[in-house]
């Protein structure tokens, strides 16, 4: 594969000319190896930053403020080419080889066998997640009717210097479930085998369950989606924040968005203070550098309709998701994204907004399963779902037993305040076939805040970068481009 890098969205990984075979001879150097993949996750191009931010600040969920730097410009303002650097496209295959290293040659080291399933299945999801998130970025979205002949992106389960064509979509999604789906029988389940100290820093069969969940809802294919997201509300290791009787309910839900903590969280990729130089999601949306004199230098702002949408005196979402009557370095007095404060542990790494990407969260595969049972006609299923997620969420909230598509509208509304700027709303709207208009509001910058995205677009599924052509005479460019 022709892989390239550029500053911010891609992380440059250095080439060996060392064989795998060599250099992965026994459990030790392949853990060595698997560390290399997570670093790839974590990268700035990545799951670090980019592309959390990326995803949402090209909706309708965030505006440019007045005198932002033009960080991801191109994409915000849906102006970006084949020829930009701004794709993830090199670090998701770079991540793939890492992953593909392990995988290929595992089987045949020394060392104890069920730390060598371990860590071949975290590799096998790693290889899964990686292809998921390029088919996704730049293929069509998933239909069943067409994905035999739409083009994905090329498998790629070795290195190679080669010049592979594109998979079909069904191809490449074919991959990522027989990936995931061995991934979940070789890791051994937590406490029997599993060799991580804190197994949500690291892919378990937890994270292959979630994967393989999202994956389906991704497809359409409601049933699985169903046993997938079930396997983990059902598991007793994991629970819904919010509050109890007796408890502080802002400060039990705040504890997973400020320390990166709590049973809600199913998977996240740990950080240390040497990784705090570039996870940084909150740069964008804060930045509070010290010669702005502490002042907040945001980039990008919430939309006011998406703040409209929390109940503000009972939703525990609303205080640990914003920020409000904040006053930036520029004068101007607005609410702020406060989704990603700044890991505590690591102060003094002079990197605000610094946090473990979180992956996987259970209220997501509450939102999953209740999609998946609305859309197959199962609303009291679905209703008790959306149920459970906003009683943990709302205080005082009383239960709503909707139906049709009142309760498919109330599933995709939790899902947008939920997950909100943690990169999925770009995806949302382009599975589900919807555009977006964006509207001006105080403090933001004009002209591409008037922007309207109709569903045809062919920016949904991005440019493969002009690099890949130098070197692939077999690869097939998005149409439009």
């Amino acid at each position: 594969m022709g892989l390239y890098s550029c500053e911010d969205f891609l992380d440059k990984q250095p080439t060996t000319s060392i064989d795998a075979e060599e250099a992965i001879t026994n459990v030790k150097d392949a853990r060595i190896a698997l560390n290399g993949m997570y670093s790839a996750f974590k990268s700035s191009g990545y799951y670090g930053r980019s592309f959390v931010v990326v995803p949402d600040i090209m909706t309708d969920e965030a505006f440019s403020v007045i005198g932002y730097s033009n960080n991801y410009g191109e994409m915000y303002k849906w102006t970006y080419t084949s020829g930009m650097g701004s794709s993830p496209w090199g670090v998701m295959y770079s991540t793939i080889i890492r992953s593909s290293n392990i995988i290929n040659v595992i089987d045949d080291i020394q060392g104890d066998s069920i730390q060598k399933a371990s860590i071949k299945g975290e590799a096998l999801l790693g290889r899964a997640l990686a292809h998921f998130d390029l088919v996704k970025t730049y293929g069509k979205a998933y239909n069943a009717s067409t994905a035999s002949t739409d083009l994905g992106v090329p498998v790629i389960t070795e290195y190679q210097q080669g010049q592979p064509e594109r998979n079909t979509i069904e191809e490449v999604y074919t991959q990522i479930i027989e990936d995931a789906t061995e991934a979940r029988e070789l890791i051994p389940a937590v406490g029997e085998g599993y060799y991580h100290e804190d197994f949500t820093r690291y892919f378990t069969k937890h994270a292959a369950d979630a994967l393989l969940a999202r994956v389906y809802l991704y497809m359409n294919n409601w049933d699985k989606a169903i046993f997938h997201a079930s396997n983990l509300i059902n598991d007793d290791q994991f629970a819904l924040a919010g509050y109890e009787a007796n408890e502080d309910a802002f400060d039990y839900f705040q504890n997973m968005w400020t320390y990166d903590a709590g049973s809600e969280i199913i998977c996240k990729f740990g950080l240390t203070v040497a990784d705090a130089s570039f996870i940084i999601p909150g740069y964008s949306y804060y930045n509070d550098e010290q010669n702005k004199d502490g002042k907040p230098t945001p980039d990008f702002v919430p939309a006011e309709w998406l703040i409209d949408m929390y109940d503000v005196n009972n939703d525990i979402r609303y205080n640990s998701y914003f920020i409000t009557e904040e006053t930036s370095y520029n004068g101007w007095v607005t609410t702020l994204v406060n989704k990603f404060p700044g890991n505590p542990e690591f102060d003094g790494t002079n990197q605000n907004g610094a946090h473990m990407p979180k992956l996987f969260r259970l209220a997501e595969m509450y939102l999953i399963r209740a999609e998946a049972y609305a859309e197959n006609d199962e609303n009291a299923l679905a209703a008790a779902d959306l149920n459970t997620l906003r009683s943990k969420r709302i205080v005082g909230y009383s239960d709503e037993f909707l139906t049709g598509d009142d309760l498919k509208a109330a599933i995709w509304d939790e899902r947008t305040k939920e997950l909100a700027f943690e990169g999925h709303r770009f995806f949302d709207l382009k599975r589900k076939g919807l555009g977006f208009t964006r509207v001006p509001q105080e403090n933001t910058v004009a002209g591409p805040n008037s922007l309207s995205i109709l569903p045809s677009n062919h920016r949904w599924s991005w440019a493969i970068p002009q690099s890949e052509f130098n070197g692939n005479e077999n690869m097939v460019q998005n149409p439009g481009y």
